[in-house]
């Protein structure tokens, strides 16, 4: 549903916010002209600022940014259409500071062809996901211009790459490398390292770490994907679970502990990786 603070679309005073969620891009974009309005619409995300500027019903410009990149006008419309969730808020008789977009109906034009791209592509909603190559890829083939953005893109937020001139062929070349196998997505792990002490788990099998059913729910919550355990500074990324009751405790079997060179009650500083 759309939030409000007063009025109704069809009444000029007032503010108009909600989620992009629920009243798509397009959607209010649209219906913003449709009653006359003049004014900023704002989107922001954790990863990414958007405005459109209205008068008198007419899109007269817009603009997005992430940091010191950005675009204007026609481009910025079409990866505005993308995003798939965004607060937005509506401040009316904001002015623009200057003009990209001449109005008219090029400007629906423009915004249903956009949306009919973004519908047949299927990226991660979260543009804050970083790209990267996958461990175990196999051989794919790809044209010069996928192969091209390939080489540049590791290591890049899906939003870095978007924000750039030809956003929707940009879009469509994700879409592809993704859907091949050519690249992975996966969240940006902004999680602190933790120091916990080596606890023995006897019995066999090797390659998984125990940490306290809290820490992990911490972890998972965090990072909601699925993800693995890197004990720093020993080079050993292993498979993580959890286990009842043991805070501050790093739980290793016999033959992890024998390969690590650990021994119970030594310090290890361990954090959580995609």
């Amino acid at each position: 549903m759309l939030g409000e603070a007063s009025g109704q679309l069809g009444q000029p005073q007032g503010y108009l916010e909600g989620n992009l969620a629920e009243f798509p891009f397009v959607a209010l974009v649209g219906a913003l002209m449709s009653t006359g309005r003049t004014g900023r619409l704002w989107v922001r995300s954790s990863y990414l600022e958007g405005e459109v500027f209205l008068r008198g019903g007419q899109v007269v410009h817009a603009r997005v940014w992430s940091g010191e990149k950005g675009l204007e006008g026609e481009e910025a419309l079409d990866l505005l259409s993308g995003l798939k969730r965004a607060p937005y808020r509506f401040e009316p008789e904001a002015l623009p500071p200057h003009t990209t977009l001449l109005g008219g109906l090029a400007v629906p034009a423009r915004l249903s062809e956009a949306q009919a791209v973004w519908q047949g592509l299927s990226l991660p909603s979260d543009w804050g996901y970083v790209l990267r190559l996958p461990a175990q890829g196999g051989q794919v083939e790809l044209g010069p211009e996928a192969l091209r953005v390939l080489a540049q893109v590791e290591g890049k937020r899906i939003v870095e790459v978007l924000l750039a001139p030809g956003v929707l062929r940009l879009a469509r070349i994700l879409h592809t490398l993704l859907q091949m196998g050519a690249l992975e997505a996966v969240p940006l792990v902004e999680v602190p390292p933790t120091s916990l002490l080596v606890l023995p788990i006897y019995g066999p099998g090797s390659g998984v770490a125990y940490v306290d059913e809290a820490l992990f729910a911490e972890w998972a919550r965090a990072i909601r994907h699925g993800f693995r355990l890197r004990l720093r500074r020993l080079e050993a990324v292993m498979e993580v679970r959890p286990r009842p009751n043991i805070p501050g405790r790093l739980g290793l079997l016999e033959e992890d502990l024998r390969r690590l060179r650990l021994r119970r009650g030594d310090k290890v500083e361990v954090v959580p990786e995609v």
